[in-house]
């Protein structure tokens, strides 16, 4: 990838917080860092801020983080969530079973990483992040990848349809914002 405004080669690399459960005082360092990824402002409205991310799945095993390097520096983070679908995105989503989902969560660019890609090459890496995740849990592949996006966010709606994900609906949250659904094979 290539950065549009200095023409650099960039890179984006994609991985599991569980892949350091191993080495502590890293994984340490780098939920450090992970805390202090910051969304642009007014972003706030389309993602919970890093911190809130983190406690949220830490209190939870069947969330697990996703951590996004763009050049070797912490760019953002994300939530690959099992089961994680709400019944109002399930009916969107023919018949799918809760087990047979992953709810893609949580997704914060930094401000520091924006516009070179990160959102498209994370989008993109989603299916084979959700088949490792099935064998390392030990399970049949996952039919589905979904994760919701504000109707309001551009940018987002265009990442996930560049990496191929599918509209399947929309609903009103509680706040009264359109959120579309949106699905990808995860084989």
């Amino acid at each position: 990838m290539t950065d549009e405004t200095t023409g650099r080669a960039t890179s984006i690399d994609v991985g599991m917080l569980d892949d350091l459960a191993g080495d502590p005082p890293a994984r340490r360092d780098l939920l450090r860092a992970l805390r202090g990824v910051t969304g642009a402002p007014g972003q706030d409205r389309f993602s919970a801020s890093a911190p809130s991310i983190l406690t949220l799945a830490e209190a939870d095993p069947a969330r697990h983080v996703l951590v996004v390097r763009h050049d070797g520096d912490v760019a953002g983070l994300g939530v690959l969530h099992p089961g994680g679908a709400n019944d109002r995105m399930l009916a969107l989503l023919d018949g799918a079973r809760p087990q047979d989902v992953v709810l893609f969560r949580g997704f914060l660019v930094d401000h520091r990483h924006q516009g070179v890609g990160v959102g498209t090459a994370v989008a993109a890496a989603l299916p084979g992040l959700v088949a490792a995740l099935a064998r390392r849990t030990g399970r049949e592949a996952f039919a589905l990848v979904v994760l919701v996006v504000d109707a309001e966010n551009a940018a987002g709606l265009r990442a996930y349809t560049r990496a191929g994900f599918a509209a399947r609906g929309t609903y009103v949250d509680e706040d009264g914002h359109t959120q579309t659904v949106m699905a990808l094979a995860a084989s």
